[in-house]
């Protein structure tokens, strides 16, 4: 782990690198590597051969309606071409609605969702996904899809199970350390907002305290909540560049609380 720490395996593309700086030094050494190392072989492969790109984007669209998706943006004016606040808003409100609806998607999510991704063809918010997509265990997906709905429901219980089922909640941990996690997860996934706005400082900073806190409890992280750490980088990193405020609340309430 500490060699793979400063240097990943040569097969990995420069996108997947580029993500990838986003995890502490450290972090590194609290992740499970056989799981991880499998997963990143095979995202590389899929992204170096477009390898079922086209089937999980036909699944996806019929999960996210909202959007057009294409195999290419050829014609497309840039994602945040317009200077108008409202059409600003109105893609990256999109861009959430796509990131949420993918969590109910079994056969696979799309993890990159930066900018370069996105046009907009005939005033709509296209998305061309590459090869970069992963399938998570059902567990884990599912118990992102309960983390997400036990917010709602403003039900400690079921966001406590939703963790468990994760395998965020590791036996053995005290109840101020289980306090301590609960509010870490609540405040890097930052759903409760209805005027967000997206800062991907401010997600690092999160995520650095989250691996602090397995550093310290001596986690070993399945490599499904890297991914999920990847994938909220991106979205991040595009919703940074629109500089709108998002009603994060109301846009995860639609795809998730009727589904």
């Amino acid at each position: 782990p500490i060699i793979m720490s400063v240097k990943l395996p040569g097969f990995i593309p420069r996108e997947l690198r580029q993500l990838a700086r986003f995890v502490p030094l450290r972090g590194w050494d609290v992740i499970d590597w056989k799981p991880l190392l499998g997963s990143l072989r095979e995202v590389s492969w899929r992204y170096v051969s477009g390898n079922g790109i086209a089937a999980l984007r036909r699944e996806t669209s019929r999960q996210c309606p909202s959007i057009a998706f294409a195999r290419s943006l050829r014609g497309a004016d840039p994602l945040w071409s317009s200077e108008q606040a409202a059409s600003r808003r109105r893609y990256g409100d999109d861009i959430l609605r796509l990131y949420f609806a993918q969590w109910l998607v079994d056969d696979g999510l799309f993890i990159d969702l930066r900018s370069s991704r996105f046009g907009i063809i005939d005033d709509q918010l296209t998305f061309a996904p590459s090869g970069l997509w992963i399938r998570l265990r059902p567990e884990f997906r599912e118990g992102m899809v309960a983390l997400y709905r036990s917010f709602y429901a403003d039900n400690d219980a079921a966001f406590e199970d939703a963790l468990r089922q994760m395998g965020m909640i590791k036996p053995g941990l005290s109840a101020a350390a289980e306090a301590e996690l609960k509010q870490l997860l609540f405040d890097h996934f930052g759903i409760d907002q209805r005027e967000q706005q997206f800062s991907i400082d401010a997600f690092k900073a999160s995520f650095d305290e989250l691996f602090e806190f397995f550093i310290e409890h001596d986690y070993k992280l399945h490599s499904d909540f890297v991914w999920v750490g990847f994938y909220l980088i991106t979205l991040y990193l595009t919703l940074e560049e629109g500089g709108a405020a998002h009603d994060t609340r109301s846009l995860c309430a639609e795809e998730l609380l009727d589904a």
